[in-house]
């Protein structure tokens, strides 16, 4: 992979800054969302807990909101070739690397909290796997809440949704939201707010909670919960990097990431309801009942999506059917 000049330097420094001590490592984490999202609250809680459980001896400065200027699908290979040592990934973005990160973001397949917990055991396998193609080693898993549909009209029928320019955030709700009526376009989260401001846009398919830390319901102040998926992301070091630490920082690092997994799944039985109550009090419209109509298309839509990622899959779609046999689904 080619080497850019920022990344190259960016790579430098890096180095520059793991030499300064064997004793003492300072790592930049980029992170495309904001420091009041789910990732972002996920990620200041590893920083904290990778400081406390490494003595000081690794220390994470966090950048949020896209600040170092890579957007979401550019960290794959921001972290790949070095350019930044650690990052949170959201996998939305890698589907045209690997099918295999977009098994989260697959529709309708959480149906009830338990099946968090049971996407992420099932999955991490596989999404291990694919980072490490990549360079990268897994540390720590995240998540936002279940996806739903921002917009500037209430939408709640089938009928609404038709021909409305809407922001999908991979190729499954892409497909799915195209399929079903909208005119949907694939796009980074940055583009997100210019989008909506300059009226290219006019709904958006993301979670309350990210929408509710970026403001989303300034420019689309209704929102309609659907239950779409609940998208994992992912922290990872970049492998050199990591064969490099001692192996008591190693298992530290490791220590700190599971932690900050369980504790973010956890959140989440609470996350939803939090989000609604800011949403209310704020005077946005959240509507937790979608329109039979509208909810029969979207699935009847997403059984194509389903059944072409299967296939793009190959073997490695084994993982959705070890995910429905252990959820029950």
């Amino acid at each position: 992979m080619k080497f850019n000049l920022l990344i190259a330097v960016g790579t430098v420094a890096i180095a520059a800054s793991t030499a300064v001590s064997a004793q003492e490592y300072k790592w930049d984490m980029p992170n495309t969302f904001g420091r009041t999202s789910s990732d972002g609250v996920a990620d200041v809680l590893f920083g904290e807990l990778v400081k406390e459980k490494t003595g000081g001896r690794i220390e994470i400065t966090h950048h949020f909101d896209g600040s170092l200027g890579y957007r979401g699908a550019d960290i794959l290979s921001v972290v790949e070739d070095g350019a930044a040592p650690i990052a949170r990934h959201a996998t939305s973005y890698y589907g045209g690397s690997d099918p295999v990160f977009l098994v989260s973001t697959l529709p309708f397949l959480i149906k009830k909290p338990a099946d968090v917990q049971t996407m992420h055991e099932v999955s991490l396998p596989y999404i291990k796997d694919a980072f490490l193609a990549f360079n990268q080693v897994v540390v720590s898993a995240g998540l936002f809440p279940p996806s739903g549909l921002w917009s500037r009209e209430p939408i709640t029928t089938l009928a609404d949704l038709q021909g409305v320019k809407l922001r999908a955030f991979d190729l499954n709700s892409l497909e799915t939201f195209s399929a079903s009526g909208a005119a949907a376009i694939n796009m980074n989260w940055g583009d997100v707010i210019p989008g909506l401001s300059t009226g290219v846009i006019d709904a958006v398919v993301t979670s309350a909670d990210l929408g509710a830390s970026s403001g989303l319901n300034d420019y689309t102040p209704n929102f309609l919960e659907i239950n779409w998926a609940v998208p994992m992301s992912y922290v990872t070091v970049n492998k050199d990097v990591w064969d490099a630490l001692p192996a008591d920082l190693q298992a530290a690092v490791m220590e700190a990431g599971e932690e900050t997994t369980a504790r973010t799944i956890a959140r989440l039985q609470t996350q939803v309801a939090d989000n609604y109550t800011t949403l209310r009090d704020r005077g946005a419209t959240v509507s937790e009942t979608p329109g039979d109509d509208l909810m029969a298309s979207l699935r009847a839509s997403a059984d194509p999506v389903i059944q072409r990622w299967r296939t793009a899959s190959g073997d490695r779609a084994k993982v959705l059917d070890e995910y429905l046999a252990a959820s029950g689904n």
